[in-house]
């Protein structure tokens, strides 16, 4: 059983009450993700606990951290989360859906950012939070896009974690929503072992009419990363650099 609590070098995560409890997906995104600029504003889409939003709020100074949430126990516990933490300023819980965020919201973000729901078809829980958050009915990644890319800059970054069988798809989908990828990691458990997930930034591409020309890298940054060095819970140098500002 997970503990209903997890203490991070900031902040502590409350999940009592969420049905997503605190994973290496999440803590991988919030670590991993590219942060904007003093000023910007970011929105995390699915916060379940707050874990994704309290990791960039610790990263960036002043930038406002819009954190949605649809379930209504995980907003409560997310909000919990942000008053206990030292951004509370700069955090806002919006229990809403994107759906019902998207056509309402008059601001535009910086960074979007989202470890989304992933199962499609797959067996379901007797717990209905829980494949709320485990799911993609409530949010497939066709609409994760076309409302997100609604809410971002045009000079903004798109940021997910997705298991490895969907980057067909997603490629797909910033192809087809006239963006570019600029960074990708694939992420494996221990070396040797298949890759289980795919960190991936998008943005939009330069000459679009009505975008403003900017530069972007030339190529794509792929990257690969193990998370143990084969030992069970003895992690790689690469893992332990990239999440040592958060853990313990």
């Amino acid at each position: 059983m997970p503990n209903n609590w997890f203490r991070f070098k900031q902040f502590t995560i409350q999940q009592a009450h969420s049905a997503m409890k605190v994973g290496t997906d999440g803590v991988l995104l919030g670590a991993w993700a590219s942060v904007p600029l003093p000023g910007s504003r970011v929105l995390d889409i699915g916060t379940g606990t707050g874990l994704i939003a309290l990791m960039i709020a610790q990263r960036t100074k002043h930038v406002q951290i819009d954190a949605l949430e649809m379930e209504a126990s995980s907003a409560r516990q997310a909000a919990e989360n942000f008053r206990n933490s030292p951004w509370d300023h700069r955090l806002h819980g919006i229990d809403s859906s994107l759906q019902e965020y998207a056509p309402r919201c008059n601001k535009a973000y910086d960074l979007i950012i989202c470890n989304p729901p992933f199962f499609s078809a797959s067996y379901k829980t007797p717990s209905g939070p829980r494949n709320l958050a485990r799911h993609d009915d409530s949010l497939n990644l066709e609409d994760l896009f076309s409302l997100s890319v609604q809410l971002m800059k045009k000079t903004g970054t798109f940021s997910l974690i997705l298991p490895l069988q969907k980057e067909s798809q997603t490629m797909e989908l910033i192809k087809g929503h006239h963006m570019y990828p600029t960074r990708i990691t694939r992420v494996r458990p221990a070396p040797g072992k298949a890759f289980k997930r795919f960190l991936i930034e998008s943005s939009f591409v330069p000459g679009r009419t009505g975008v403003k020309q900017v530069p972007y890298p030339s190529k794509v940054q792929e990257e690969e990363l193990c998370i143990e060095t084969g030992t069970r819970h003895c992690y790689s140098a690469a893992f332990n650099s990239l999440v040592d500002p958060f853990y313990l």
